[in-house]
């Protein structure tokens, strides 16, 4: 949860805060709203905070910017400074500071108490956070409990969020964290909701193990795309060096009703993006040509099989006798029959392809010269692949 800091200051009318310098930081984010007196409490700060100060322990020369110097090395959103107390005039040398670092710096009038400034920022930014939960929420019940309608579309309703519009959902999921994975999911998370605050009107993020989930509303496939993919640009921008992101992008759906399905087309680009069989960081469901169809399979059931029927037997031999004929089949298959080539990308001799792919045809009951055949066979690799 966060807004920018001048999005709550421009929902916040009534505070009475003079910006003085540092303009250029109101994007920064702002997370709460904190009293603070002495720099030597500053450790105690997680940053993104708005700051408070009478300035009654920074009257001496020098103190003052100490202090402000301080507050942005711990990443606060800006510093705001009573003016008429303890201090009557904010040094020329502190508003430098906070402009040249982009710092934003407020002077709050003599007879303006921090309670009138702190209550209403504070209840906003309480308000924006449930409202992101709440959203978050009813879109999670959406995708998992898409029969279960009074679980989300009244909240969703309440927030405008129309129930005939088209909507997709986008799967990011990350490996390799720097420290821990819910911190670094929160941070990313909020980037990503960041942006689709800024890009589109209606959106919602919620995060989950190792993973964010997107669900944005947009009007087609094309914009889908452009905001798909600056999802991916903040996304690598805001990965740490050890990371790496993958993304998949289902399809436009109807209403909200059918989510789920958005959801379990970008999870099954995931999959087949952690199998190597999609090389991309991001992926579009309309993109994956013959895996189009399988996905829209709705009963798992008849997927299921139809991989036992096609394959199931050569995969039994192999676990029953720790031979490797399944993944020398699908090699032969992706190289189009050819025995030189898959010996080639086996490191094998071509007569231990011959022999592999004869038996393999005898365990299945199936002329592997046949091209219906061998579609049959694809088919239920590409099944494979998806599960």
């Amino acid at each position: 949860m966060a807004l920018e800091l001048q999005d709550l200051l421009g929902k916040c009318p009534e505070v009475q805060l003079e910006l003085l310098a540092g303009a250029d930081g109101l994007a920064h984010r702002i997370t709460w709203v904190h009293v603070l007196e002495s720099i030597t409490l500053s450790d105690y700060l997680s940053g993104d905070e708005l700051i408070l100060t009478t300035g009654i322990a920074l009257r001496a020369n020098g103190d003052l910017l100490s202090y402000v110097r301080t507050l942005y090395a711990q990443n606060a959103a800006g510093v705001a400074i009573d003016t008429g107390h303890y201090i009557d005039e904010i040094p020329s040398d502190v508003v430098t500071f906070c402009e040249e670092h982009a710092f934003p710096l407020f002077a709050i009038p003599r007879d303006v108490p921090f309670e009138s400034i702190a209550r209403p920022l504070c209840r906003r930014l309480i308000e924006e956070e449930t409202k992101d939960r709440m959203i978050g929420e009813a879109f999670r019940n959406a995708i998992s409990f898409p029969e279960r309608q009074e679980l989300y579309i009244p909240t969703l309703s309440e927030f405008r969020f129309e129930i005939e519009w088209r909507y997709a959902v986008i799967v990011i999921r990350i490996d390799g964290f720097a420290e821990d994975p819910y911190r670094r999911i929160d941070a990313v998370n909020e980037v990503v909701r960041k942006y689709l605050r800024k890009r589109i009107r209606f959106g919602a993020t919620y995060g989950e193990w190792k993973q964010i989930v997107a669900v944005v509303h947009c009007t087609g496939p094309e914009e889908l795309r452009d905001v798909a993919q600056g999802i991916h640009d903040v996304v690598q921008r805001a990965l740490r060096r050890e990371e790496n992101a993958s993304i998949g992008v289902g399809k436009l759906t109807q209403s909200i009703r059918c989510i789920c399905k958005s959801h379990r087309q970008a999870e099954s680009i995931l999959k087949l993006r952690s199998r190597g069989k999609l090389d991309d960081q991001i992926n579009f469901f309309d993109d994956l040509g013959a895996y189009r169809v399988l996905m829209g399979v709705e009963d798992p059931e008849i997927s299921q099989e139809y991989y036992r029927q096609v394959l199931g037997p050569l995969v039994e031999y192999d676990q029953a006798n720790g031979s490797d004929l399944t993944d020398v089949l699908r090699s032969y298959l992706d190289h189009n029959g050819s025995v030189k080539d898959t010996a080639e990308s086996l490191f094998v001799h071509r007569n231990t392809v011959n022999y592999k792919i004869a038996k393999a045809g005898e365990i299945l009951c199936m002329d592997l010269s046949r091209l219906a055949n061998r579609m049959q066979l694809m088919l239920g690799y590409m099944l494979m692949d998806m599960m």
